[in-house]
């Protein structure tokens, strides 16, 4: 039968629209997962009930025990990944967090962010695409590579979901933009990296390709930083 109307409003209110696993802003994006299947017997209630992405639902349904490949989500991890968010948009309520406890410590979260990404220093060189410009320093992959290790530690996190949430998305751009620049440059002088030239001739489908995602995934990667930078502002400080 599926949810019910009540039960599903319950669950995307709860949740704001945001994947419980990877955080991801969903607006109607957004699917219901039975975290046990009904053929298993699992009910159709809120209990059991997980908002996902579309994404994150992929990878909870598809993985394969017969032909097992990464760790599959259990059913209990799936219910704390799921409470862990509705808790964290229940305490964050509104454009402005409640708690001075939470700013502070979302404020130490933004300061530690924009000190990984200067927006006048490599997000800076990501919105003028300087991937396709010639060659770059092999620090401005670095950069990005520290950024998306910071991610992976539980406290460089904010309280806010809708600050945690816009930090994910940029988390996930970065990872994508992370994957072009392994694919698709290349040592090319003393601590620098490029797209090859010679694509041009010798490979043009992959040389026009290679620009094609570099100019996608940038403008993609600075919005997101853009919006997150001025909500943090807004949410963090405008109340002093």
């Amino acid at each position: 039968m599926g949810f019910s109307k009540t039960i599903t409003e319950d669950a995307l209110i709860a949740s704001g629209r945001h994947c419980c696993i990877c955080h991801k802003f969903c607006g109607t994006k957004i699917e219901l997962h039975h975290i046990i299947q009904t053929k298993d017997n699992g009910e159709d209630s809120f209990d059991n009930c997980i908002p996902l992405c579309f994404d994150c639902h992929a990878d909870v349904k598809s993985y394969n025990p017969k032909h097992p490949k990464g760790k599959k989500y259990s059913e209990t991890e799936v219910r704390r990944h799921r409470d862990n968010w509705y808790k964290k948009v229940k305490e964050s309520p509104g454009i402005i967090s409640s708690s001075s406890s939470y700013i502070q410590l979302d404020r130490k979260t933004f300061d530690k962010l924009v000190a990984l990404l200067k927006s006048d220093g490599i997000m800076l060189f990501i919105k003028q695409n300087g991937f396709t410009l010639g060659s770059f320093q092999d620090e401005i992959y670095r950069q990005i590579y520290r950024f998306i290790n910071e991610c992976e530690l539980p406290e460089f996190e904010f309280i806010d979901a809708d600050l945690e949430a816009l930090k994910s998305e940029l988390y996930e751009l970065l990872i994508k933009l992370d994957n072009y620049i392994v694919n698709y440059t290349f040592p090319a002088g003393p601590n620098k990296q490029a797209i090859p030239s010679e694509w041009e001739e010798e490979r043009p489908e992959r040389f026009d390709k290679a620009f094609e995602d570099f100019d996608s995934i940038t403008k993609l990667v600075w919005n997101k930083y853009d919006s997150l930078i001025k909500l943090a502002r807004r949410k963090l400080y405008s109340n002093e």
